[in-house]
């Protein structure tokens, strides 16, 4: 279904070339689910003997029968223009709608819009020959939304309401929580810095926002005197857009950079990305595609459990474990509702859990509540 807030526009042209991204069956993922136990495990004498990502490829690639099998369906359909990543166990490929609906049978592509955010999905379920079956956990690029994290909650908002109220309309003027303010309570002190030069870390944006180095740059000069830091991302991988910088694009790499401070740090991004494209989906192919990766990946992002089909969601834990196999440390907001609810039809409340943050190979991360900073 369609998520609030996004407006349909119509229906894709024939000719309209669109992106898909193919989740081919993988193989090895007991034995794999065995080494993220004992590697993650202080107890384990395999404790923190990680993989490269090519020892990864090893366990898990699909088997020369999938990828045949694949290979010779897109092919019948003329689908040529194909990548894969070092794993195998995706494809990306480009074609026009009509082959992407004659190999999906049941898929329409139309148009959605949302301020000046641009979609293309299928409101419709799609299906595979039964066949490919075996070989395809899901097909990418067809249904689920792009995700949007609240940039305010709803206590602040509330907050600063009573606040306009009580100086007759005029906000009072507070900084909010400084990066001193976050470090003290923590029990930070100045020497509590990254010192280590393989100290690493990288935060992932979804929203098409892009950050400014030089305000950056500015904003540890304003905020950042009290402790040793950085004042640059060593590295951007995707597109950095020219104009505005985006609020949460800026608050991830500002705060990033001030708790984990001095410390390497990197920024996935994905403005500029295929309108067809799922962006959480694209990052998680960087990471089966990069042998060299920071350390510590931080994520502000999630889904409703309940919008997730059960597939992608055991697929997407199979990538997470791929990078716990490697060592990476991947960290998941615990989003904005606590434990979340939701009604169901039947007037009753029941628990509505954020995805990935409810998976058991990432670490959440709730936040916290500052009165009076």
């Amino acid at each position: 279904s369609v998520p609030p807030g996004w407006t349909h526009i119509g229906r894709l042209s024939p000719s309209h070339e669109v992106q898909l991204t193919f989740a081919l069956r993988q193989q090895g993922m007991v034995r794999l689910a065995r080494f993220v136990d004992a590697v993650s495990d202080p107890h384990s004498p395999r404790y923190g003997q990680y993989l490269s990502l090519e020892q990864v490829r090893d366990l898990v690639q699909p088997s020369p029968a999938t990828l045949m099998a694949v290979l010779k369906w897109l092919q019948g359909h003329g689908v040529e223009n194909c990548r894969s990543v070092t794993t195998l166990d995706f494809l990306e490929c480009r074609m026009t709608v009509s082959t992407a609906e004659r190999l999906l049978p049941g898929a329409e592509f139309h148009r959605y819009m949302k301020g000046q955010h641009s979609v293309v999905r299928s409101p419709l379920p799609y299906a595979v020959p039964k066949e490919l079956a075996e070989h395809v956990d899901f097909v990418g690029g067809l249904h689920r939304f792009p995700a949007e994290r609240k940039v305010i909650s709803r206590a602040w908002a509330k907050k600063e309401m009573e606040s306009r109220q009580h100086y007759g309309g005029r906000a009072a003027f507070h900084l909010g929580v400084t990066p001193s303010i976050i470090r003290k309570r923590y029990n930070m002190t100045g020497g509590d810095i990254g010192l280590l030069p393989n100290n690493s870390q990288a935060c992932a944006q979804f929203l098409e926002q892009y950050f400014h180095q030089a305000d950056l740059a500015e904003f540890m000069q304003l905020f950042g005197s009290s402790f040793g830091h950085r004042s640059q991302v060593d590295q951007v991988v995707g597109h950095q857009g020219k104009g505005k910088a985006g609020l949460e694009a800026s608050l991830d790499v500002e705060y990033i950079m001030s708790t984990g401070a001095n410390i390497s740090t990197w920024v996935f991004s994905n403005a500029g990305r295929h309108e067809s494209q799922e962006p959480f989906l694209a990052w998680l192919l960087l990471l089966s595609n990069m042998s060299s990766l920071p350390s510590v990946h931080s994520v502000s992002y999630g889904d409703d459990e309940d919008s997730l089909s059960l597939a992608y969601m055991e697929r997407v834990n199979m990538e997470f474990m791929k990078a716990a196999a490697r060592g990476l440390t991947i960290l998941f907001a615990s989003g904005d509702d606590g434990a979340g609810c939701r009604r169901v039809p039947g007037g009753n409340h029941t628990f509505r859990p954020s995805f990935p943050a409810s998976s058991p190979y990432v670490t959440t991360v709730g936040g916290t509540s500052f009165k009076n900073p």
